[in-house]
């Protein structure tokens, strides 16, 4: 039995056009912000949704445009990023107790050369 690799991407080729490749978006805003990126940099593409349980927006670009269209796949992701550790009390909190069990680590092993 084998396993469906994990894909990374947001992207894939159309299941009967192989000339189109269909970028998929779950929120409506991202696809709405790759639209009028698409739109701005002149690149023609259709629009639709998904026919799935899951609502999906889906934007198929010509196999010509692709990997403008990916640079701008990735522009959309990195627009609607959001902090790994959302905020800076919470990064500092993680920070200060990695240095308390690091030097915790490091008294106990000088105690246990010295003992």
């Amino acid at each position: 039995m084998a396993k469906k690799p994990v894909k990374y991407a947001n992207f894939e080729p159309h299941h009967k056009q192989r000339n189109f490749t269909v970028f998929y978006f779950y929120a409506k805003d991202h696809a709405d912000y790759f639209e009028a990126l698409l739109l701005e940099n002149e690149i023609p593409f259709e629009r639709g949704a998904g026919q799935d349980m899951v609502r999906r927006h889906l934007i198929g670009v010509h196999r010509t445009y692709q990997e403008k269209a990916e640079i701008l796949n990735d522009e959309v992701g990195n627009y609607y990023r959001k902090p790994f550790l959302g905020t800076n009390a919470m990064r500092n909190f993680v920070l200060v107790f990695t240095l308390v069990v690091i030097a915790f680590a490091l008294i106990g092993y000088f105690l246990r050369q010295n003992g």
